[in-house]
């Protein structure tokens, strides 16, 4: 698998780990997920995308005049063109059996290709996966990817 490379996960994962807080897949359609490698275990890590641009900038505004940081999202414009949402909040582990496929545009496998784009979005995904490993719940909706990072782990 490529780092900061996007990808389909396949079914499997979903009906293997069916947690309810995960991001539904769409049978497979789910746009695409942002891979991202933890070093320390070799599992990588999902971010699932969003096109709910506006959405997501509220919550930015509103955690930044709160004087609050804002690592559980971050906008960015993509290679193909269009401005998506990292959810990083929602993120998961998950191995490369349930990675159906490398997500397409233009018959091209897309990446964040900026290096600048992709060290900002790993700082924040490195971060709060310190918040989740210190048993940190950033959210009541948060899904249990301590649980599904350690059923990986035994495999």
């Amino acid at each position: 698998m490529v780092e900061h490379g996007f990808y389909i996960i396949s079914d499997k994962f979903f009906e293997d780990f069916p947690d309810p807080c995960l991001k539904g897949n769409k049978a497979e359609n789910r746009p695409h997920y942002y891979a991202f490698l933890d070093e320390k275990t070799g599992l990588n890590w999902f971010v699932p995308m969003s096109s709910k641009v506006g959405k997501y900038q509220r919550i930015i505004d509103a955690r930044k005049k709160r004087g609050q940081p804002c690592d559980i999202v971050h906008i960015a414009k993509l290679d193909n063109g269009k401005v998506s949402v990292f959810d990083i909040l929602d993120i998961f582990p998950a191995t490369p059996e349930y990675v159906k496929r490398e997500y397409l545009f233009n018959n091209v496998h897309l990446r964040v290709t900026s290096e600048k784009t992709a060290k900002e979005i790993d700082k924040k995904v490195k971060r709060v996966l310190k918040l989740i490993h210190n048993g940190v719940k950033l959210s009541p909706t948060q899904p249990d990817v301590l649980y599904i990072e350690n059923k990986l782990l035994e495999k």
